[in-house]
């Protein structure tokens, strides 16, 4: 019992050091989301930063504006092609009668605002006076579908009013931490191999390896894969959205261009098919839907000009010219797509991000530690089947 308790006086430090990382954890917990998006700011910003310390030295500046000349353009970007997008799928939802399905309250009122924030945007007259308009109707309109409910209509007004302040919140700390990791990743570095110098050169650097593989493929992956998947969207949005404009009949005109175009980008993912997923679908849609309004071979010319334009500059270009530089470094496409299908349902959206990271991890610790631990003779379990 003696001896018992003199080890655990001895390792009186480490347990203690053991607690507070308990507790960190533990606090941090409810922000897991949070870190997981400042850590996808930070590899999507690292390059940007790369490329423009060039340019700028001090340290402090040169983070701040390569946040800046990504945040922004992307904020806006990724905002309003959710705007359009949202507003499209509301509008498939009300074109096959689906709204009377839902019960009456907040989602089917959004609707209407959607639509009309949208169109408000594309016309340039987007004022705060015509958001103000929105929110105030849609307001009325809640209040009209639960007015028989006043608790409900509190805890929906509460609801709403945290959701605006969290989603606030978060954004700034998943952007202090992008700018504090930028900032000081290099220093974090050196003093973890001053602090651990022992780990950092046993089993022939085995740490620093791990390490620098992983860190390696989530540049890749993130900066890579993900910013692919956006550039692949806004191009099929913008040809969509064109053919769109020129149709010489209604029956030839694409379908909730924006939407479809997210769906193309995020489709990329998928080995072989990839977005012929979206492409054949919208084909025999727009075959079947001429043909049904006696305009196809009136329009023939058209059709065809339209399936060519659409497989050049969506399915060739991308998949042939741009996909071969979405570099996935030494992880399995097959997994990467499990990883971001099933991630964000596990996790929630940010499961797409943490999904990823933890396929990361998993591939390079089976592929970097388990050989060295085994050549080393430390691990002595038998693989084989």
């Amino acid at each position: 019992m003696a001896g018992l308790i003199s080890k655990v006086f001895k390792a009186k430090w480490l347990l203690l050091g053991i607690a507070l990382i308990l507790l960190l954890v533990w606090i941090l917990r409810p922000f897991l989301d949070v870190f997981v998006y400042g850590i996808f700011v930070y590899y999507i910003t690292r390059p940007i930063k790369h490329w423009l310390s060039r340019y700028i030295k001090n340290e402090g500046l040169l983070v701040s504006v390569s946040l800046l000349l990504l945040a922004l353009p992307l904020i806006i970007l990724i905002a309003y092609t959710l705007l359009v997008g949202m507003s499209q799928l509301m509008a498939v939802v009300n074109s096959y009668g689906l709204t009377a399905a839902l019960p009456s309250g907040p989602l089917t009122n959004m609707t209407a605002s959607f639509s009309q924030l949208q169109s408000n945007v594309t016309s340039g007259n987007l004022t705060m006076q015509s958001i103000t308009d929105i929110t105030n109707q849609d307001w009325y309109r809640m209040i009209s579908g639960y007015s028989g409910n006043l608790p409900l209509l509190q805890a929906i007004a509460f609801s709403t009013g945290s959701t605006i302040v969290d989603i606030a919140f978060k954004l700034f700390i998943i952007f202090l931490l992008a700018f504090y990791m930028l900032k000081e990743d290099a220093h974090l570095q050196r003093w973890f191999a001053s602090t651990f110098p022992k780990l950092m050169e046993e089993h022939n650097r085995l740490l620093p390896r791990y390490a620098s593989a992983v860190d390696a493929d989530l540049q890749k992956l993130f900066f890579g894969n993900l910013l692919s998947i956006i550039f692949f969207a806004i191009i099929a949005a913008v040809v969509f959205e064109g053919l769109s404009i020129f149709a010489p009949v209604p029956s030839l005109q694409i379908p909730s261009p924006i939407l479809l175009g997210i769906l193309c980008g995020a489709s990329a993912l998928i080995p072989i098919v990839g977005m012929w997923l979206v492409a054949g679908p919208l084909f025999i849609y727009l075959l079947i839907n001429s043909l049904i309004a006696g305009t196809l071979f009136a329009n023939f010319g058209y059709f065809l000009f339209m399936v060519l334009v659409i497989f050049i500059f969506v399915l060739t270009i991308p998949s042939f010219v741009i996909q071969p530089f979405m570099a996935r470094g030494q992880v399995h496409t097959g997994l990467l797509m499990f990883a971001y299908i099933l991630g964000p349902l596990v996790f929630g959206i940010s499961g797409l991000f943490l999904g990823a990271i933890v396929l990361v991890l998993v591939t390079h610790y089976f592929g970097i530690v388990v050989p060295e631990m085994a050549a080393d003779g430390q691990e002595s379990h038998d693989f084989s089947l």
